[in-house]
């Protein structure tokens, strides 16, 4: 074989080897891709979740402000109000489409609340919209259903108001029972909320190490395939007529 089928050879060789590269610097930033969209994916179900949990303690201590707003003053708006939570969070009522942020405070303020009425809508129902793994999901509807609970009391020291006795409303929404009851709420959510953080947390550290491996093996990969192809370049180049091989 002489020198310039020699360097044919060479050169066919570096291209090929330059193009199986390629292809697999392709393949890596396909699987770096796909890895980056799970560790994305779990920190939007951090979000979802947190958003839920976060709206499920709001109200429950929107209903607490508007039962104390009540017995306090016996200003009838309150008690209506207190319902219309309730109703909201069973999906007995249109909910707001900006609920999640800041609304009663605008409500009790007697300004306008952002956002327009939306289609009533089960805080349960958006619990599963929203994906919730079974045991955040079970943490959280624990916490609805004790939130229930308290808003009988609620409803019943309102009750007490509307009777006349203000002190014995008053006793029974500040009292030890009250609190026990209010603990008991946001026990189920602080639990779903660190096993929220520690799973995902978990997962994406265990993504964000295979992502770095793909995507260092992806540059180094690259990189090599740049030089070969620079390398199967100058070997064509060489092998020209005139071109320095003699």
């Amino acid at each position: 074989m002489n020198g310039s089928s020699k360097m044919r050879n060479t050169m066919v060789g570096l291209f090929a080897a330059a193009a199986i590269l390629g292809a697999v610097s392709l393949a890596l930033l396909f699987v770096s891709m796909g890895i980056g969209s799970k560790m994305w994916a779990r920190g939007e179900a951090l979000q979802q979740a947190y958003a839920m949990a976060d709206g499920l303690r709001q109200t429950s201590d929107d209903l607490t402000r508007m039962a104390r707003l009540y017995a306090a003053t016996g200003d009838e708006r309150y008690r209506e109000w207190f319902q219309e939570i309730l109703d909201i969070r069973h999906g007995m009522a249109p909910r707001p489409t900006a609920y999640q942020g800041i609304y009663w405070d605008f409500v009790v303020a007697g300004e306008a609340p952002p956002g327009e009425a939306g289609p009533p809508q089960s805080l349960d129902d958006l619990m599963k919209e929203a994906g919730l793994e079974p045991e955040i999901m079970a943490l959280l509807m624990q916490s609805e259903a004790n939130s229930d609970a308290l808003a009988e009391l609620e409803a019943d020291a309102m009750a007490a108001a509307n009777s006349g006795d203000l002190e014995g409303a008053r006793r029974i929404l500040n009292g030890a029972e009250y609190h026990r009851h209010k603990a008991n709420i946001m026990r189920p959510i602080n639990d779903a909320l660190v096993a929220t953080y520690v799973g995902t947390a978990a997962d994406i550290g265990g993504y964000y190490g295979k992502w770095r491996a793909a995507t260092f093996a992806l540059v180094a990969a690259l990189a090599v395939s740049i030089l070969l192809g620079i390398a199967g370049a100058v070997v064509a180049l060489r092998s020209r007529p005139g071109g320095g091989n003699g």
